[in-house]
Order: C-alpha cells, then structure tokens, then sequence
C-alpha cells in the first residue's frame, strides 16, 4: 500500500545524531516542533508530562557543569534510576553491543569524535528539550511520554532538525533544575538533544533496524 504522505520517509530520514554543529535552532521553529508533539495520545487524555526547553546561556552553563563533573568522574545520579544492560533481554543486549563495536571502531580514526566525549559535551547540542513527569508517575505515563518523545524527534525532523535522546543528558538532574527551574515535585525522565548534525564521522552510524520476522506475531 502506497503511503499518502511522507511518513514513511520521515522515519527512514530519524536517526541518532551524536555531535551537533554550533548553530541556534530559531526559536519559532522550537515552538512548532514542540506545538506539533503536544498532539500526542495519553492514557485517558492525562496528559502528565512538562517539558523545559534550555538553549543559550542556559544550556551553556549546564554544559559547563556537565564537562566539569565528567572529568571528575562524578556518578551520575537521575531521577529514574537506569536498568543495567544485563537486565535486558539477550536480542536486546546483542543489539547493544553493535554500537559498542562501532563506538571502538570510530576511536581509530582520529577524525571521529569520541563517543564518551561528546555526551559530557550533551552532544554540542544548541538545545536540549527536558521531559518530566509528576513524583509518583505511573507505567502508563512513561508509556505516555516515550510517544511524545518520538513525537519532538519526528516533528524535529520534518523541520530539518537532528536529534538523539539520551539517558546521559539527565545524569545531573539537579543541576538541570536550578537552571531550568523545574520544581522538586517532578522527575525528569529523558533529555532529548536538537540541532544540525555535523559531518564528523561519528554521525556516520546508523542502527540496525529489526524486520517484521524478527519480531512481529500476526494471528489471523
């Protein structure tokens, strides 16, 4: 069945890019991306989520924060607390491991970017959008707020806008706090990175998809 609009294309286009070049994302265009994403379902039209939009001088100085506490070594300390890799499913793990390889290949080539260098940097990202959900948030709403995660990536990229979520983008949650002024009542959940990819090497990588076979049950 041929597809009616360009979404298709759209998805194909999404990807993860890891470093950003320097250049501001219009702040219009900030809005309509954000606008577009508010169109996402929830559970029982809750609507749960609050998102903070840091760019300029305050994304600078977190990114400031963000480096200085990297080079210390500092453990990262979130809001929701990551699962390990082993807590995931062995297909999964083997996912996983695929960019590992490709993240140790890069570092040869002295003209990639490294992989761990530039999440302290968040990415050079010009904007990073922050997603929270109220203190005792249930399942649903998590599942609520993957979907308007997906929904800024793709309206993002309708708009000639790269992106990547990142857990390590909220490892500090409360130096994001004091600089985006979001209240101790709510816990940020993703970070999501926006801007122009750069053309180092490092944004090379693209994921391996699965396909239908690999995961999809149909029972008629």
């Amino acid at each position: 069945m041929e597809s009616k609009t360009n979404f298709k294309e759209l998805m194909k286009e999404r990807h993860s890019a890891r470093y950003f070049q320097s250049k501001e994302i219009p702040k219009d265009v900030l809005k309509e991306i954000i606008s577009t994403s508010l169109l996402s379902p929830s559970w029982g039209n809750s609507q749960p989520w609050n998102i903070y939009v840091a760019s300029g001088e305050t994304l600078s100085e977190i990114r400031k924060i963000w480096i200085s506490k990297s080079n210390e070594k500092v453990k990262g300390y979130p809001d929701m607390d990551p699962a390990h890799r082993t807590s995931f499913s062995e297909r999964s793990q083997k996912h996983m491991e695929v960019i590992t390889k490709y993240a140790q290949e890069c570092s040869k080539d002295p003209n990639c970017k490294s992989f761990m260098g530039v999440q302290s940097e968040i990415f050079n990202a010009p904007t990073v959008v922050y997603l929270t959900l109220p203190k005792g948030y249930t399942k649903y709403s998590v599942l609520d707020l993957g979907g308007l995660e997906m929904s800024i990536m793709l309206a993002a990229k309708d708009l000639g806008v790269d992106s990547i979520p990142a857990y390590l983008a909220i490892i500090y949650p409360d130096v994001i706090r004091k600089y985006c002024k979001i209240p101790d009542n709510e816990d940020i959940i993703i970070g999501i990175a926006l801007g122009y990819e750069d053309d180092n090497i490092i944004n090379k990588y693209r994921a391996k998809k699965m396909t239908l076979d690999e995961c999809c049950h149909f029972y008629d």
